[in-house]
């Protein structure tokens, strides 16, 4: 029997460049606080009803192909000290922030690096005031603003 090798906290790092301008990142922090991370790619597939050519008694078929493709990704976290200004501020005034995401561990040929520029849709801060002393946490939901770039391993 041959058991997967898993991927753990720390062998997928998401990162982002809060001082950077225009999307464009080259000082990567690790977003700080991250509980869970979901990146999410989304292939628009378009239909088509079509008959078939020789014999037009035979039910027509759908045919499908890819369409537009959309790239997401989920940050939910603690909300840490060091980021609430800074998540704020994006969200406020919709700056575009450079986001990285590091596979640690990459062989050679594989996708180490997933990087791009992504636009904020919604930040939610929950558990504010709650009375058992929980931490504050946040969902963050971000759309790249193109398809990322991918950078292998070498």
């Amino acid at each position: 029997m041959a058991l997967p090798e898993r991927h753990y906290r720390g062998d997928i790092v998401v990162m982002v460049d809060w001082s950077a301008t225009g999307g464009v990142g080259a000082t990567w922090t690790n977003f700080c606080g991250a509980t869970s991370v979901s990146l999410n790619v989304d292939n628009e597939v378009q239909e088509e009803t079509v008959g078939d050519c020789d014999d037009w008694t035979l039910p027509p078929q759908k045919v499908a192909e890819y369409g537009a493709q959309s790239w997401s990704i989920r940050i939910n976290a603690t909300l840490a000290a060091a980021n609430r200004d800074k998540i704020l501020r994006a969200a406020k005034d919709q700056v575009v922030l450079p986001i990285r995401v590091h596979i640690v561990g990459a062989q050679t040929g594989e996708v180490e690096y997933i990087d791009g520029p992504l636009i904020l849709p919604s930040l939610s801060i929950d558990n504010i005031g709650n009375v058992d002393r929980a931490a504050v946490t946040l969902t963050l939901n971000g759309r790249f603003k193109e398809a990322p770039e991918f950078t292998d391993a070498t």
